[in-house]
């Protein structure tokens, strides 16, 4: 590898890491610009710090639910003398840097670049993406941790890092199924990778979001308005057929099994909004590792009018 190489490499890198940062110090804008207008999960959590002693929490809220989450925050805030609603800006800030940053360092080229960044600079700026990080901050570090054991671990330290998020946030959870289910069919030779997958992850996904509305698990009402609703289903249809080949990757196959648990929630009256995020940005990660380029191409066209719809959705919801 010549010097020129390596300079330019680690050029790459800086400029990678400088937006990681930068994007960080967004995320902690909008976690502010949440909570001064009172939208969001932030507030919830800032009443609930504000609210509770210590003792009632370290005994009430243990292990349970998201008292791991709670008890941390607490605890964090105490050793260093830190409001509330700093150690949550640090934690959003942290792990949205983190996940920015790890997506940058998987880009696999200069010429895969040009065609990804203005889709990658979307949907990381794309309304469920970002308040992934800068308001439902428990599912946020949940997922986090969740890509990490994904992209990085093996073996037990993966179903450990499994586990964590789980009892972090339990959204996780059909998040982990899909991810097993995706390396169960591989092992099993299907003829067809594109309506047989397709038809085993709608059955998977209904199977779930009806688990969960009879155990009560993770639901709450649909509040959502039946534009925001149509936006969604365009945009499952986009991910799924901008490319045939996204059953074969692990992220693309996730990405449309969350949309598929948002959808059939929707039917039966229930919300699911929390996975939109999560399946946005997995569909990234499967452009960023085996999307080719026709399929960056097509995917970013029909993805424009949708961030800006969503987007303009969102500002005039919380202005």
């Amino acid at each position: 590898m010549s010097i020129y190489t390596v300079k330019r490499y680690s050029l790459y890198k800086f400029i990678g890491l400088s937006f990681a940062l930068i994007y960080g110090f967004f995320i902690v804008g909008s976690l502010q610009y949440l909570y001064s207008v009172g939208s969001g999960d932030i507030n919830a959590y800032i009443d609930f710090f504000e609210d509770i002693d210590i003792f009632t929490t370290y005994n009430e809220y243990s292990i349970r639910g998201d008292g791991v989450f709670r008890v941390l925050v607490i605890f964090i805030g105490n050793y260093f003398n830190l409001e509330p609603i700093t150690v949550l800006s640090y934690f959003a800030f942290i792990m949205s840097s983190l996940i920015f940053c790890i997506y940058a360092i998987h880009i696999r080229s200069t010429k895969y670049l040009i065609y990804i960044l203005p889709i990658f600079l979307m949907i990381f700026f794309t309304p469920m993406v970002s308040n992934l990080f800068a308001s439902g901050i428990r599912s946020g570090i949940s997922f986090t941790i969740l890509m990490i054991s994904f992209i990085y671990f093996k073996g037990l330290p993966k179903y450990i890092l499994f586990g964590l998020s789980s009892v972090i946030h339990l959204s996780m959870m059909p998040i982990i199924a899909l991810y097993i289910l995706y390396h169960m069919l591989k092992r099993v030779r299907i003829k067809s990778p594109f309506i047989v997958p397709l038809f085993i992850l709608v059955l998977i996904s209904f199977s779930i979001v009806i688990a969960s509305n009879i155990l009560n698990f993770n639901v709450t009402p649909i509040n959502s308005s039946n534009l925001f609703n149509v936006l969604i289903l365009f945009l499952a249809l986009l991910m799924i057929f901008s490319s045939k080949k996204v059953f074969k990757n692990v992220y693309g196959f996730i990405s449309i099994g969350m949309i598929f648990i948002y959808l059939f929630g929707f039917i039966i009256d229930l919300s699911f909004s929390r996975y939109i995020g999560n399946a946005i940005i997995l569909y990234l990660f499967f452009l960023i590792n085996k999307g080719e380029l026709g399929t960056i191409q097509v995917f970013t066209a029909g993805y424009i009018p949708f961030f800006f719809l969503v987007s303009f959705y969102a500002i005039s919801n919380t202005s």
